[in-house]
């Protein structure tokens, strides 16, 4: 009677292991960095509400100060380093976020996140916002970012 494991059975479940690995890890790696993505678009509705209103009154895209930031990196979050507003093409405003260079996903360190406001309609208030990057692949982006 044989009593443990066999060579040839510990080099199955070791490469088993290995295959299980090489798919987990990579997978597990885009979950992060949607996951720290999705960050930035959190701390975006307080700002996007504060864009929306001072637009809608001025028809101009408000300075840090009129969001209630005193200094870009004042709105920063775990991943997000800065918060920035920007007019965008004549008076489209928007948020941007910059991603920090260490303790965020590789794939997002320094990386910008842009959310526009595309359009507002006067009588009800309502606003459409895009969202956009140059530099972080679509897969990482939340699917409000992909116009779903």
């Amino acid at each position: 009677m044989q009593k443990g494991f066999t060579l040839i059975e510990l080099m199955i479940v070791v490469a088993i292991i290995g295959v299980l690995s090489a798919i987990a890890i990579p997978a597990y790696q885009d979950y992060i960095a949607r996951a720290q993505v999705s960050e930035a678009i959190t701390l975006s509705s307080q700002y996007k509400i504060s864009i929306s209103h001072s637009y809608s009154q001025t028809g101009t895209c408000p300075t840090l100060a009129e969001v209630g930031l005193t200094s870009p990196t004042d709105g920063g979050g775990k991943y997000v380093n800065s918060i920035n507003t920007i007019t965008q093409t004549g008076t489209i405003c928007a948020v941007e976020f910059t991603f920090k260079n260490n303790g965020v996903s590789s794939s997002l360190q320094s990386k910008h996140l842009a959310l526009a406001l595309i359009s507002q309609t006067a009588d009800l208030g309502a606003s459409s916002w895009s969202c956009t990057s140059k530099d972080i692949l679509q897969k990482y982006l939340p699917q409000t970012c992909l116009g779903v």
